[in-house]
């Protein structure tokens, strides 16, 4: 890629839900004591979600945000690319393209990427790499929502690890021939032994939720929600492979930028337990001051990464030319960074 081709980001919006529910009011659904999903699993509070709070419309919500903000003509977006979940209000049902029906991209084409939690950082580079291929492309809404918390089963403990999931939604636009809060480079991991262990069984072609499932009360609720195949494999298999992978991706993202892991000034990561999450830094050398860890949020999914940046530049801990490492995670299993020179 020519070094003189620049993609960055014009402004961003988040989208969270008003309600909210505390580690007390948690551990009554949950059957784990509040102390422990607060230090152990780093869940303080997170969002609830409401009536209206699906994927697609969270990322709907949260693109008028930053339309409204930049003061962006919708008809002068190029594409528009939904890298939120696939679990939304549709099955078979392209995202990307009720957003454009939403907001009046009329000129634009929108298309959907699915990747988990790991979506935002690919779809950074994705849109990227698509502008330098393309010339045509010089304005780019990259949005997201996420609502996979509403398959989670509180009453599996093996699940615990998803205990911290709650909807979100995030939008960014992306400007070609801007130098300002820069896209570096990106890594991206995908580790395949770990395909099989969360998914959704019940509902798509190979399994049916069938008549004899639907009259059983507690098959079909079970059936609504995820499934995990092999928990007790999968645990050890992530104590052993997860660190690599975070840890992997980013180290590929400063190489794709020719930087070295001392460059970066502040990570975001996606929620996950705080001992995992300080590892990760510890690992790559890095401060423990320089990040900002979402306990007062959960974890928003594709947004994680966005409320990480935002509390980090809120705070003071992201400058003008801070080097902002924004690292992403996804059952599959998948890792990924993003590389971001914040300011000029």
């Amino acid at each position: 890629m020519d070094k003189n081709f620049k993609v960055g980001i014009l402004d961003y919006a988040i989208y969270t839900p008003e309600e909210m529910i505390t580690a007390e009011e948690l551990s009554k659904l949950v059957n784990i004591r509040p102390e422990v999903l607060r230090d152990k699993m780093g869940i303080n509070k997170k969002f609830v979600g409401g009536p209206e709070d699906h994927s697609g419309m969270m990322a709907t919500k949260a693109s008028k945000a930053v339309l409204e903000k930049t003061g962006i003509d919708p008809k002068s977006i190029d594409m528009i690319l939904y890298a939120g979940e696939t679990y939304a209000e549709y099955i078979c049902w392209t995202v990307g393209i009720k957003i454009q029906n939403e907001i009046g991209a009329d000129n634009a084409y929108a298309w959907d990427l699915s990747f988990r939690c790991a979506g935002t950082p690919l779809a950074m580079k994705v849109a990227k790499d698509m502008m330098y291929a393309d010339e045509n492309l010089k304005t780019v809404l990259v949005a997201g929502g996420n609502t996979n918390s509403y398959l989670v089963d509180y009453q599996d403990p093996m699940q615990s690890f998803m205990f911290d999931m709650c909807p979100g939604g995030f939008a960014m636009i992306l400007k070609r021939d801007y130098d300002v809060n820069e896209i570096l480079g990106s890594g991206i991991i995908t580790d395949h032994v770990f395909s099989d262990d969360v998914i959704g069984k019940f509902g798509g072609t190979l399994h049916p939720i069938t008549g004899e499932i639907a009259e059983d009360p507690e098959q079909f609720r079970r059936a609504k929600l995820l499934n995990l195949s092999d928990p007790e494999g999968m645990k050890k298999r992530l104590a052993e492979r997860s660190l690599p992978g975070f840890t992997g991706a980013v180290r590929k993202a400063l190489k794709a930028s020719g930087l070295q892991e001392s460059d970066i000034d502040f990570i975001g990561i996606t929620h996950i337990n705080p001992k995992a999450h300080y590892a990760i830094m510890a690992e790559l050398g890095i401060s423990e001051e320089k990040t900002f860890y979402l306990s007062d949020f959960g974890h928003c999914g594709h947004a994680d990464q966005l409320i990480a940046l935002r509390e980090g530049l809120r705070v003071g801990k992201i400058k003008e030319g801070s080097v902002v490492a924004l690292v992403g995670a996804g059952t599959g299993y998948a890792f990924t960074c993003s590389l971001v020179k914040w300011g000029k």
